[in-house]
């Protein structure tokens, strides 16, 4: 059995360099430098390995390195006249934004400075040459010295091309690398707006309209942030779109059969797909997560029997899936619960998304559909679950692309709950009196969780409006227990097209529960009456058909469940027991 050499970076040269694995994607350049772009953006996932890529064409063009040995065997090299026209035959430059960060805009920018100081660094030598003004000289000092104002900070990439221009007399190629980290991180401490507006300075300076000075540019990022018109000649290639680029980042499932073949892991194949593959990109090209394939394919070798774990847990996929349980979004868990379970969700998603409006539902889906959390079904999806998205309202699909995933979801999902329910004892006893029909025993523990969480909620109700403790709220609270409170034998779906009927499915003991919530505005309303038209409802739409036909299912609840904010009513009806 053959062993790879894995190396654990994400630099192009180094791999290649200490004869480690690398998958081809240099066939890229062949396509793209029939008609490049001035500016190109590439979103995609997180861990699909944009700084491979960007590191891989950094060594390609830039005209200060002899970088044949580097592509030697590779798809690039066969064409020749491409690598005589191109290969190292201009300036490049090359920055990663993914760390520029801080508490507040100017920590951020402080960072931000420190980064340009040792990108302009890597040019130094310039400054003896006597080829470049006084003029770009001094703004050269200025930067190096650490005494550029913030104008000076926006320009900087503008003043680079042109120096670079002047220093080569040829135009540069500029690589920018997570283009998004630092909006992402302002969103988070407060300082979006200031960051967002000095990033479109800065990027529009140094891409847009700047054709004497850049060859042309290339930027990754997560999402595809609407940058005001700064900005508004980029050429974007992202996920939502047909993905002109779609095998360029991550792995396909040829390149991932012939990792597994060259390893002697074929029969592994269906693992590795489960758990790092499922991405579709456009309508239809199905990649994996290059780094979490690569990770586990690195400890295969060594440890044979290991079984795959999720890579995600630390990363900006779990943080956006926990901006998922701030306490407005019980409003979401039953839509969470479903897609954890396998199942579809139907929403709109915009091209563009920001992350600065994440407690926006529709902006937040957008944004865990563009960093992975969440990709398109499949046509096979759609099918067995009988879904079918609307054209006319620009509707998508979305499930979990894989079981990596599934584990943040299901982790975050575990420890939001756990939290909502204070012991394993109170979980199982809510559940016992669940399939008993004691609603007494059931309404008494639902009442205690009750005590705990609409206190919470209230204290947002005016940030969340009247909305705040709606049916999908405590809709969500019977969600979460179902999903967590027995997930081993328990499965939940929504039934008809109200989206406050819950279906619970023990399969192993053949039980089965229809689930209808009620919520009440008024005080003064009866609640126990209000849960009795909520059992007739189900009687009218005749949700249990399929259930009562069923010879799997010997036993069949019907349930109705009324609250209004703490206090709650349970009704429940036995329609089949053994």
């Amino acid at each position: 059995m053959a062993k790879l050499n894995i190396i654990n970076t994400d630099n192009f040269a180094r791999t290649r360099l200490g004869n480690g694995y690398y998958v081809d994607k240099t066939g890229f350049l062949e396509k793209f430098l029939r008609a490049p772009a001035d500016a190109t953006l590439f979103t995609r996932p997180r861990l699909f390995g944009k700084t491979m890529f960007l590191s891989m064409l950094e060594e390609f063009f830039d005209i200060a390195k002899d970088s044949r040995k580097l592509f030697e065997g590779l798809a690039v090299s066969a064409n020749r006249e491409l690598c005589a026209q191109w290969m190292n035959q201009y300036p490049v430059i090359f920055l990663s934004l993914r760390n520029v960060s801080g508490r507040t805009f100017a920590d951020a920018l402080a960072f931000f400075s420190y980064r340009i100081v040792r990108l302009f660094g890597h040019y130094s030598e310039i400054l003896s040459s006597g080829k470049i003004s006084a003029r770009d000289r001094m703004l050269f000092e200025d930067i190096i010295n650490q005494s550029a104002t913030e104008a000076g900070l926006r320009n900087s990439l503008k003043i680079l091309t042109r120096i670079l221009t002047e220093y080569y007399q040829k135009q540069p190629i500029v690589l920018v690398d997570d283009y998004d980290a630092p909006i992402a991180r302002a969103a988070e401490n407060g300082y979006y707006d200031e960051m967002l507006d000095f990033l479109h300075g800065f990027l529009s300076a140094g891409l847009k309209t700047n054709w004497d000075n850049l060859k042309f540019g290339i930027i990754t990022g997560r999402l595809h942030i609407p940058l005001q018109s700064g900005l508004n000649n980029l050429d974007v290639d992202d996920i939502t779109t047909t993905c002109r680029y779609a095998d360029v980042f991550g792995f396909t499932q040829g390149e991932v059969d012939k990792l597994l073949c060259d390893v002697g892991f074929s029969e592994k194949r269906e693992v590795f797909r489960d758990w790092y593959g499922g991405y579709r990109l456009g309508d239809k090209t199905e990649v994996y997560s290059l780094w979490s394939t690569m990770q586990y394919l690195r400890d295969l070798q060594a440890y044979p029997t290991l079984e795959p774990e999720s890579n995600a847990h630390d990363s900006s996929q779990s943080f956006f899936v926990k901006k998922l349980f701030p306490d407005e979004y019980l409003e979401m868990a039953a839509e969470i619960a479903n897609l954890v379970l396998g199942g579809v969700l139907l929403k709109r998603i915009p091209r563009t998304s920001t992350y600065k409006n994440l407690d926006f539902s529709a902006n937040l889906w957008a944004v865990l559909y563009q960093c992975g959390c969440l990709t398109r079904a499949s046509k096979e999806q759609l099918q067995s679950l009988d879904v079918s998205p609307n054209p006319a309202r620009d509707e998508m699909a979305l499930v979990i692309p894989n079981e990596e995933i599934r584990t943040v979801f299901w982790y975050t999902v575990s420890t939001w709950y756990r939290d909502t329910v204070d012991t394993e004892q109170q979980r199982r006893a809510l559940l016992d009196a669940f399939w008993q029909a004691d609603t007494e025993g059931f309404r008494n523990k639902l009442h205690a969780i009750l005590l705990k969480n609409v206190k919470r909620s209230e204290a947002k109700a005016s940030a969340l409006s009247a909305k705040a403790l709606s049916e999908n709220f405590f809709h969500g609270l019977l969600a979460g227990f179902f999903l967590v409170g027995c997930p081993q034998i328990l499965s939940f779906t929504e039934v008809s097209d109200r989206s406050y009927d819950l279906q619970v499915l023990d399969n192993r003991a053949g039980r089965a529960a229809i689930v209808e919530v009620r919520r009440a505005f008024d005080e003064r309303e009866d609640l126990l009456r209000l849960a009795e038209t909520g059992l007739k409802q189900i009687e009218k739409n005749r949700n249990n058909a399929r259930l009562l036909s069923d010879s799997s299912v010997k036993t069949l609840l019907h349930w109705s469940i009324a609250f209004c904010k703490k206090r709650c009513e349970a009704k429940a009806l036995i329609l089949k027991h053994p």
